[in-house]
Parts: structure tokens; C-alpha cells; sequence
């Protein structure tokens, strides 16, 4: 629990700076990549590290500096990593697993990177706002958005967990999450509409209550399906946690399998409901 306590003022205020987003980004898509290939080695799968966190680097690097540049960075990015990491198995040596290594390398970088840059996409976010109950706080335009994507993540999941120590009964996922029930994911669900709605009045996000409930409820739907995904991949090889990074919380991927998912629902279901661009 203190390392919770410790860890979400850390990220609150990486999300109030662009830059310190990009850096906290970055950190944690190095730390998860060399997590998930660690997970994959025990399970003597061959994936590429050092190809694997150039490939999820400068993607994140790509994303950050999309404002600046006056040509698509990413699909240079995607291009050159399809590309390079490829042409990395024709380096002399055992080619035997090359085809899985390469598959494994590419997917296992693009799943961390990627779908964790949409934070940073968010933070780039600058639609106009209304004025908002917390206004006073001077949040800029971009965090606000950061901060409802987490709020959304964090919320379901505290009231997953509560919901389901006092209720459930039905086993969701029996095999690959034991202690997830059906009436602790339906509750979470519930929360993370709420918290999609009240976020509206409250960071001045310029959305309709019902256009912040939609995306709360996508939200609510893939958050459980991206902790299930993460525990899919242990499960196969047989592991427990990603890794032993927060104590008492296991690994940097178990702490955000959920955020994976949500980031980029909040991100394209923003700019379909109310448009605009970074």
C-alpha cells in the first residue's frame, strides 16, 4: 500500500508536464518491454531485447515529437522498425527461431510502446475547455485528459476489487484470474461511467454527459480485458507477476495491463466524440 501511496502523486505530476510525460513514458515502456521479453525467456522464447526497446523508444519518441515534425514520424517509425529488426535475423547465427524472435520481438515492443504512447497523445490533446470545478488548480489543457483516462483505470479497479470481495460469487475468468468476479467487473464498470461523467463538470472537458458516459463505458469494458490479456501471457509461461518492481505489487506490466487498453480508447473515443488534434 505505501508504495501505491508513493507511486500516483509521482505520475499525478508527471501528467501536469508534456515533457515529463514523455519521460515517465519512456521509462516505463523500457521497464515493461524488459519485463515481457523476461517473462517470454522463461518460457524459452527468444525475443530481441536490445532490438525490441530501440523499436519501443523510438516510437515513444515519435509520438512526443509528432507536434514539431512536418511528416508522419510514426509510419517512418513503424516502417524502419518492421524493417531493421527483420533484417537483424539475418545476422550470422543459430536462424532457427528467427521467424518467432522476430514476431515476438516486433508485437512484444509494439504492444508496450504503443498503446502506452496514447498518453502521451493525450497530453498533446489541445481541445478548448470550459470552465471547471477545479479550475482553480490551474490543470493544464492536456493533463486533464491524462488524468481521466487514470481516474477511469484507477477507480474501476479499486471498485473491481471491493465490489468483488463483498459480493462476488460468479468466477469471471476462473483460469487465468481466479480472484475476478463477475459482480466486482460489473461494479468497476458502473464506477468507471460515473467517473467518465462527473470528470466533465469537474476538469471542464468539453464533452456531453452522455458522449463522457459512452467512453467510460468502452473504457469499463477493456480495462478488465487488458488485465486478462497481461495474465494470459504469464499464464502460458507460468508465472505469476512481470516481475518483482513494486513491492507487494508485482511488476510495472501488472501495475498498468488495464492502462494499456483504456489510453487508447480514451485517446481516439475523445477526438471521435469532440474532434480536434494535438
Amino acid at each position: 500500500m505505501l508504495s501505491v501511496i508513493v507511486l500516483i502523486p509521482l505520475i499525478v505530476a508527471a501528467g501536469w508536464w508534456a515533457w515529463a510525460t514523455v519521460l515517465v513514458v519512456a521509462l516505463c515502456v523500457a521497464l515493461g518491454i524488459h519485463e515481457l521479453f523476461g517473462i517470454m525467456r522463461q518460457g524459452a522464447f527468444t525475443p530481441r531485447l536490445g532490438p525490441g526497446l530501440a523499436v519501443g523508444l523510438s516510437l515513444v519518441a515519435a509520438v512526443a515529437l509528432r507536434p514539431f515534425s512536418p511528416f508522419d514520424l510514426v509510419g517512418l517509425c513503424l516502417a524502419l522498425s518492421l524493417i531493421l529488426t527483420l533484417t537483424y535475423e539475418l545476422w550470422p547465427g543459430d536462424r532457427s527461431t528467427s521467424l518467432q524472435s522476430w514476431a515476438l520481438t516486433v508485437t512484444g515492443a509494439l504492444y508496450v510502446s504503443w498503446l502506452l504512447s496514447s498518453f502521451i497523445m493525450l497530453r498533446q490533446l489541445s481541445l478548448p475547455l470550459h470552465e471547471g470545478w477545479l479550475e482553480f488548480l490551474a490543470i493544464p489543457a492536456g493533463a486533464r485528459w491524462v488524468f481521466l483516462a487514470l481516474a477511469i483505470t484507477w477507480l474501476q479497479d479499486t471498485a473491481a476489487f471491493f465490489v468483488g470481495r463483498a459480493f462476488g460469487r460468479q468466477r469471471m475468468a476462473p483460469v487465468l484470474s481466479p480472484k475476478k468476479t463477475w459482480e466486482g467487473v460489473v461494479g468497476g464498470w458502473l464506477i468507471s461511467i460515473v467517473t467518465a461523467i462527473i470528470a466533465v463538470p469537474l476538469l471542464g472537458l468539453p464533452l456531453s454527459y452522455l458522449a463522457a458516459g459512452i467512453i467510460g463505458a468502452i473504457a469499463g469494458i477493456v480495462g478488465p480485458l487488458g488485465d486478462l490479456s497481461a495474465s494470459l501471457i504469464k499464464r502460458q509461461i507460468g508465472v505469476k507477476d512481470s516481475g518483482q518492481l513494486i513491492p507487494g505489487h508485482g511488476g510495472i506490466l501488472d501495475r498498468m495491463d488495464s492502462l494499456l487498453f483504456v489510453g487508447p480508447v480514451v485517446y481516439y473515443g475523445v477526438l471521435l466524440v469532440a474532434g480536434g488534434g494535438a
